[in-house]
């Protein structure tokens, strides 16, 4: 996690503060260029070129992410403060993050095949979406440090926290994040933090990590009441119940950025109280594809009681190519143990970038693994290989 860099470009260009060229037509095909009663009129996005994007440019140093993930280790040592809670919530959420990436690659959009999305994008939310993560490690420090109750309360409150975490969300988060998202959408905000989430209008699971990194202070007092005000008004929480909250939270978070259908009756019929109360994906791809409707988190209601609600139904792209037909074939090469961080079954992200190299040990060495490690999915993948040599350690 490092602060962005904020370099200027050397020339201002008027340009979309809510997505390049590049992403806009991967989204278009993706979502709904093909559907003319969902795709976006001029009117409705004539607002977005009245902003210039302070985002295009937007380069991270990620040489030290494992510096600054180890980082709180070393001021808790410092504070006397339990590094426990603070690890086991930020390596839960990596890890559901990451099975949520490889879930969706695996089951939704293999090789990126529906959704199109341009490798411009891949590389922009691969080097952040998990700065908000590192960086809600840090902020965790000083409110163990300064509120301890609300961490390290007797184990026998978490069942009646999580029942009171769970209000304070319904009653707190939810409008509370409503108003911060409109509040954000208002040009001057929409430049200079929550345009660079716009940026991608076609979206991963993790897309709903990626934000301006001064946007995710902005969260950090939106989300907080879910246990704060709780442990305000009782005084009393437990770190358990805020690490669950937390990871539930990424979790229905990344289902809402998933790109996928998922028209149950329950959740479309106007009969029913759940398009009230529980999100689609397809109503949060509306907000990224009209930028001025569907602000709501995961509670519609919002949008409903204010007058921003709008449907938005995603184009059947699968229906536009012949049924069980693929463009590509993924070619494997044993590359050392280095090959396996290119899988994007493993991070969809790396598989799009450059090749990444381990070199702590002989090439004999890595091979002979990762034969073996072919030998096995021979047993259960319709596979074939082919050998190439090496001269002086050089492919």
């Amino acid at each position: 996690m490092c602060m962005p860099n904020n370099k200027k470009p050397e020339a201002a260009t008027l340009t979309s503060s809510v997505g390049d060229a590049s992403s806009s037509s991967a989204a278009i095909l993706a979502n709904n260029a093909y559907n003319n009663s969902t795709r976006p009129t001029k009117d409705e996005t004539k607002h977005i070129k009245a902003v210039t994007s302070t985002h295009s440019d937007h380069v991270r140093n990620t040489k030290y992410d494992l510096l600054w993930f180890l980082g709180p280790a070393l001021i808790c040592y410092a504070l006397n403060t339990s590094i426990v809670p603070i690890y086991a919530i930020g390596i839960a959420r990596i890890i559901s993050t990451r099975l949520t990436l490889t879930l969706h690659y695996l089951f939704f959009d293999k090789d990126n095949y529906l959704n199109k999305l341009p490798q411009k994008q891949l590389q922009r939310e691969g080097e952040d979406y998990m700065v908000g993560t590192i960086l809600h490690m840090y902020a965790q420090i000083p409110l163990q440090v300064l509120f301890p109750g609300m961490f390290f309360s007797d184990p026998s409150v978490i069942a009646i926290s999580a029942k009171r975490a769970l209000i304070a969300h319904v009653l707190l988060v939810e409008p509370l994040y409503y108003a911060a998202h409109r509040w954000l959408h208002i040009p001057e905000n929409m430049k200079s933090m929550h345009g660079f989430h716009h940026l991608s209008i076609s979206t991963l699971p993790s897309t709903s990590l990626v934000q301006n990194f001064h946007e995710h202070f902005v969260y950090i007092a939106v989300f907080g009441p879910a246990f704060f005000a709780p442990f305000l008004l009782y005084g009393e929480m437990h770190w358990t119940i805020i690490g669950a909250y937390l990871v539930l939270f990424d979790l229905i978070n990344a289902y809402g950025h998933m790109n996928i259908k998922y028209r149950h009756p329950i959740f479309t019929s106007k009969y029913s109280p759940f398009q009230y109360l529980f999100y689609t994906p397809e109503f949060h791809l509306g907000h990224h594809a009209f930028f001025r409707a569907n602000y709501a988190l995961f509670m519609p209601i919002w949008d409903h009681m204010f007058g921003s609600w709008r449907k938005y139904t995603k184009t059947d792209t699968d229906k536009l190519l012949p049924a069980n037909k693929q463009d590509f074939v993924f070619i494997g090469h044993n590359a050392g143990l280095a090959h396996f961080l290119t899988c994007p079954e493993w991070d969809v992200y790396a598989a799009y970038g450059p090749f990444r190299t381990f070199k702590y040990l002989p090439y004999s060495v890595e091979f002979l693994f990762c034969n073996l490690v072919g030998a096995f999915c021979r047993l259960i993948m319709s596979c074939y290989t082919c050998s190439r040599y090496m001269i002086n350690e050089t492919l």
